[in-house]
C-alpha cells in the first residue's frame, strides 16, 4: 500500500500532510514511529487503573501526534476523550468515547502495517 492508499483508505489526505511535513519519506518515517508512540497504550492502563489524569494527558497527546500526522479521525475521537476527561474525572461517556479512540486507532495501526 502506498502512503496515498493508506491515506485514503482512512479518508484523509495525504496532501494536507504534505503541507507541513513536505516529503513522503518524512511522513512514512513518523508514521513507522507512531507504532512506537506509548500514549495509547498508556491511555488504556489508565483506563484500567482508574486513573482520569493520566488518562487525560494521554489522550491529549494522541490527539497531537495524530493530528500532526494528519490522522483527523484519531484525533477528533482522541479530542473528545480528551475534553470528557479535562475536569480530572471519568464520567459516563469515557469508556464509550475510549472505545471510539481505540477503533479509530486499530484502523491507522493495521494501514501503517500495510505501507510498502
Amino acid at each position: 500500500m502506498t502512503l496515498s492508499e493508506f491515506y485514503s483508505s482512512l479518508g484523509e489526505s495525504l496532501d494536507e500532510v504534505l503541507e507541513r511535513l513536505r516529503m513522503e519519506s518524512r511522513v512514512a518515517k513518523y508514521l513507522g514511529l507512531f507504532l512506537n508512540d506509548p500514549s495509547f497504550s498508556e491511555l488504556k492502563e489508565a483506563f484500567a487503573n482508574n486513573d482520569a489524569k493520566t488518562a487525560f494527558r494521554s489522550a491529549h497527546t494522541l490527539k497531537g501526534v495524530a493530528a500532526n500526522l494528519g490522522l483527523n479521525k484519531l484525533s477528533a475521537s482522541s479530542s473528545e476523550l480528551t475534553e470528557d476527561l479535562r475536569p480530572g474525572v471519568f464520567t459516563d461517556k469515557s469508556q464509550a468515547l475510549l472505545e471510539k479512540v481505540e477503533a479509530d486507532y486499530n484502523a491507522v495501526v493495521e494501514g501503517i502495517k500495510q505501507l510498502e
